[in-house]
C-alpha cells in the first residue's frame, strides 16, 4: 500500500458525526421517523453489506457511468464484478464530474446519457431544478444509517436525499519541512512574519500563498469569524450573512494578508502556486487533498508536511469549504433500478476497500476512519483534524449566485477596498442574481 493509497483515505472517512435525515420518493418511497428507523413502502428491505433481498434491474438492463479517468480502474473492475453477478453489462465513459451536468442535460433527452453519475454536491439545486436526477429512494435508509449527517444532508435538497455520498475534500497548510519549520504554522501571525522575511518578489520566491480570488479557500476566514452563507444551515436564501459583522471581520483579516503576500490577487493561481511549492520556492502552500498523492517527497524530493488552519487572530478555528462527491442516477435512465443496484454493490465495504486498493478513493462510510492508515499517518491525520472544522458548501440552486460576486469582492478587497462597502455591493449583486434566477 504505498503513500497516495494512504493519504487519499482521509478523503472520505475523517468526519465524524450522527446520523440523521429523512428522505421520501416515487416508486419505492421510504420515511423516517425520529429513531431514523425506515421502512420500504413495499414492505422489502436491504441489508448493510449484504445480499439486496427485493430490488429487481429491469430485463435486459445495461449501464453506462460517467467518472473521471482516476477511477476508472475500480469502476472496470467493479463493474467486472457485478456483470458477474447480475449479467448486466456496465460502460465506463470518462467524463469529468466537472462537466456530467451540462452534459446530461443535452445527451440526456436525446438517449445518449449516462445512467450514472459522480458529480460534486453543489451542483445538487441546478441538477434537481434541470430535472435530471432521481432521488436516492430505495437504499435511503442505508445511505442515513450509514454516513454521516453532514453528508447525507449535503446529498439531500428539500428533505429528499438523492446522491450516495462516496468521498469529502477540503484544505489546509502543506509545507516544506526543509524551509520552515512546523512551529511556524501554530498562528498567522508567526505565518505573516516568516512569509515577510523570506519573500523576494524579484526572484518569484514567496513564504506563503493560496488562492487569493478563490472564494472556495477564502470562505475559511469567514466561517471563522462568524459568517455564513445562508441562513438556516445554509438552506434560507433570504438571509445572507456574506456582509454580517462576521463576515466583514473575516475578510479585513484576509485583507491583512496581503503583508504577506505582496501580489495582485489574480496572480496567484493554483497552476502558479503548485509549481513555485514542488520547486522548493514556496515554504507554505493552502492546498486540497487532491494534491496528497503529488506532494511527496518520492516526487518532489523533500518531505512534505501538513497541519490544519491555525486559529484566526480572534481565537477562532477557521471553518473551511468542503465539497461531497456522490454517485446519482440520471432521471433520463430506462434502467432505474439496475443503476441503484449498481450503486449499491459499488459502495459496500468490501467493494469500498477494493475503491482504497485501485485508486485511493474510500466511500465515508462510518467507522472507517479509526483505520491505522489514517490515525498513523501525520498529514491524513491533519487532514483528519481540518475536515472536521469543514462546512459543506451550500447545495441550494441559489447558491450559485454566490461565485462571480464574492470573486469580484475578493479582487477589490485585496487591493485596499473598504471591506463593508464591497461585501454591501456583493450581496446586492447575489441578491439580484437570485430574483432573476426566479423569474426564469
Amino acid at each position: 500500500m504505498n503513500f497516495k493509497k494512504i493519504t487519499l483515505l482521509l478523503t472520505a472517512l475523517v468526519l465524524v458525526f450522527s446520523i440523521t435525515a429523512c428522505s421520501s420518493g416515487s416508486g419505492n418511497s421510504v420515511t423516517s421517523d425520529a429513531s431514523n428507523n425506515i421502512s420500504s413502502e413495499n414492505g422489502s428491505s436491504t441489508s448493510v453489506n449484504g445480499e439486496d433481498e427485493g430490488l429487481v434491474p429491469e430485463p435486459g438492463a445495461k449501464l453506462v457511468i460517467w467518472e473521471g479517468k482516476d477511477e476508472q480502474p475500480f469502476i472496470e473492475a467493479i463493474a467486472k464484478e457485478f456483470t458477474s453477478k447480475y449479467n448486466i453489462p456496465v460502460e465506463f465513459q470518462e467524463v469529468p464530474a466537472t462537466e456530467q451536468r451540462k452534459k446530461l442535460k443535452t445527451d440526456g433527452p436525446a438517449g445518449l446519457g449516462a445512467d450514472i453519475l459522480v458529480m460534486p454536491h453543489n451542483t445538487l439545486g441546478d441538477a434537481v431544478a434541470s430535472g435530471i436526477l432521481l432521488p436516492n429512494d430505495y437504499y435511503a435508509e442505508e445511505t442515513i444509517a450509514n454516513y454521516p449527517k453532514e453528508l447525507v444532508d449535503a446529498v439531500s435538497l428539500d428533505g429528499m436525499i438523492y446522491g450516495y455520498p462516496r468521498n469529502v475534500e477540503t484544505y489546509l497548510l502543506y509545507y516544506n519541512k526543509e524551509l520552515v519549520d512546523e512551529e511556524v504554522l501554530k498562528s498567522w501571525d508567526s505565518i505573516v512574519e516568516f512569509a515577510k522575511g523570506y519573500n523576494d518578489v524579484a526572484n518569484n520566491k514567496f513564504g506563503f500563498m493560496w488562492q487569493v480570488t478563490d472564494f472556495y479557500y477564502n470562505y475559511s476566514w469567514i466561517g471563522g469569524s462568524g459568517g455564513y452563507i445562508f441562513g438556516n444551515n445554509g438552506t434560507d436564501p433570504e438571509d445572507i450573512g456574506l456582509n454580517s459583522d462576521g463576515a466583514i471581520e473575516g475578510m479585513q483579516f484576509f485583507q491583512s494578508l496581503k503583508a504577506a503576500l505582496p501580489i495582485k490577487g489574480v496572480d496567484a493561481t493554483a497552476d502558479v502556486k503548485t509549481n513555485l511549492f514542488q520547486t522548493g520556492k514556496l515554504p507554505i502552500n493552502m492546498d486540497g487533498v487532491a494534491q496528497l498523492g503529488n506532494f511527496t517527497k518520492e516526487k518532489l524530493g523533500f518531505e512534505v508536511g501538513a497541519v490544519p488552519l491555525p486559529p484566526m487572530p480572534n481565537g477562532k478555528t477557521p471553518i473551511s469549504f468542503s465539497g461531497v462527491k456522490a454517485y446519482y442516477v440520471s432521471s433520463f435512465s430506462q434502467y432505474p433500478n439496475a443503476a441503484k443496484l449498481f450503486i449499491h454493490f459499488a459502495t459496500t465495504e468490501e467493494a469500498a476497500m477494493k475503491n482504497f486498493e485501485l485508486t485511493g478513493v474510500i466511500p465515508s462510510l462510518n467507522g472507517m476512519d479509526s483505520l491505522p492508515e489514517i490515525t498513523g499517518n501525520e498529514v491524513v491525520k491533519a487532514f483528519t483534524e481540518q475536515i472536521k472544522n469543514s462546512q459543506p458548501m451550500p447545495n441550494i440552486l441559489p447558491a450559485t449566485q454566490m461565485w462571480g460576486p464574492m470573486t469580484a469582492a475578493l479582487e477589490l478587497i485585496w487591493e485596499g477596498a473598504d471591506v463593508k462597502t464591497t461585501l454591501d455591493k456583493a450581496v446586492t449583486d447575489i441578491k439580484a442574481g437570485i430574483e432573476q434566477q426566479s423569474a426564469k
